[in-house]
């Protein structure tokens, strides 16, 4: 139910009172990897996982393991540990996925740049329908020509970022290739974030400043650099969730204080008044609700009701304004006589039967049905 809910701290101290007391249990550790993978503590998420295999290899561990190491960019251990899962069970169509994301990250795909076609010599010609072939594109007497690399963009406008949270932690991330660890500067403060990139293979230096939601702990926060992208992930000193990244540049939203009371309205006492608090409103006309429930009261006080709702409205009345021994004394006397008794005295009521005491009503007789 916790995993439901998006609970995932308190999911994760459940987890572990669990394995306080059963230690040696490899589903739990496998279910407290998913909190840790959850709250983007994705170490602990693979040490979780791998006692949970050495506990109990299943495919849930072996996937749990693969997902954190692939969060952490471990792309070709998330392989291994995706493929020991698919040996246990070989028709898993998600570690299939995962398998298949894997390969994609370590093989990047290859975007050749056109090149101008060659007029070739009437008695070289190609027929249309040939196929090329890597002798067809090489020059004569050299080397086949292969596809060039993909080349880091050295405009900064051409550079994106994107974001995602958890309830303890956003993470920022600046899809780039190939920066190396000098060429990074990240700077924090208490709800500010800036970021400098010197663009690979140029003099360009791609810039991101931003005045946060909410606070974040300074401390707590670091960023990594991988192969094709700046990963900054930042810890919210409030464990909330974040109405969008950026924000009023001191830590979020103020509290909202409520004005101070109106004056009570007629009919009302004090004390019920200042109860009740005010809020803003968008209405030109100011509307006394408390005086509108008053009158609301008064008509269904004054209300004239007949027959069998005027009878109700008095046992309402009466059960209402009853102390807890006469509302004992009308449940038991009405529900165990089958609707033929309704007393207020508990005094009576609490020694006798009515199931057993009970008779029906002229010319009518009690049978058991079953």
């Amino acid at each position: 139910a916790l995993f439901v809910d998006g609970e995932y701290d308190s999911a994760l101290r459940e987890y572990t009172r669990a394995l306080d007391a059963e230690p040696d249990n490899a589903e739990y550790y496998a279910k407290r990897a998913v909190a840790h993978t959850e709250l983007g503590n994705y170490i602990d998420a693979v040490a979780d996982a791998t006692k949970s295999i050495k506990l109990a290899p299943t495919l849930k561990a072996f996937l749990r393991k693969g997902e954190a190491l692939f969060r952490l960019e471990e792309y070709d251990e998330a392989e291994l540990a995706f493929r020991k899962g698919l040996d246990l069970v070989p028709d898993s169509i998600i570690l299939r996925r995962w398998l298949r994301k894997c390969q994609a990250e370590r093989s990047p795909a290859i975007v050749a740049k056109p090149r101008p076609m060659a007029v070739q010599p009437a008695s070289s010609a190609v027929p249309p329908s040939a196929p090329a072939t890597p002798a067809a594109l090489s020059a004569p007497g050299g080397p086949a020509m292969s596809a060039p690399k993909p080349v880091p963009p050295s405009d900064p406008s051409r550079v994106r970022h994107e974001w995602y949270q958890t309830l303890t932690h956003v993470v920022v991330s600046v899809l780039i290739r190939g920066c190396a660890e000098g060429d990074v500067s990240v700077a924090y403060d208490h709800a500010a974030l800036d970021i400098a990139i010197k663009l690979p293979g140029s003099h360009s230096e791609y810039q991101l400043s931003l005045s946060l939601f909410g606070k974040i702990d300074t401390e707590a926060c670091k960023h990594t650099v991988g192969p094709t992208k700046v990963e900054v992930r930042m810890k919210k000193v409030e464990a909330t969730k974040w109405d969008s990244l950026e924000g009023s540049g001191d830590g979020g939203l103020k509290a909202f204080q409520p004005p101070p009371p109106a004056a009570p309205a007629a009919g009302s006492t004090s004390t019920e008044a200042s109860a009740r608090p005010a809020y803003p409103t968008s209405r030109q006309k100011k509307v006394d609700w408390n005086s509108l429930e008053n009158e609301v009261k008064r008509n269904e006080d004054e209300e004239k009701l007949e027959g069998d709702e005027a009878l109700q409205k008095l046992f309402r009345d009466i059960y209402a304004r009853s102390d807890e021994d006469t509302r004992r004394a009308m449940n038991k006397s009405f529900q165990t006589s089958g609707g033929t008794v309704l007393s207020t005295n508990w005094g009576e009521v609490k020694e006798k039967n009515y199931e057993e005491e009970r008779s029906a009503p002229t010319g009518q007789e009690w049978k058991k049905w079953g």
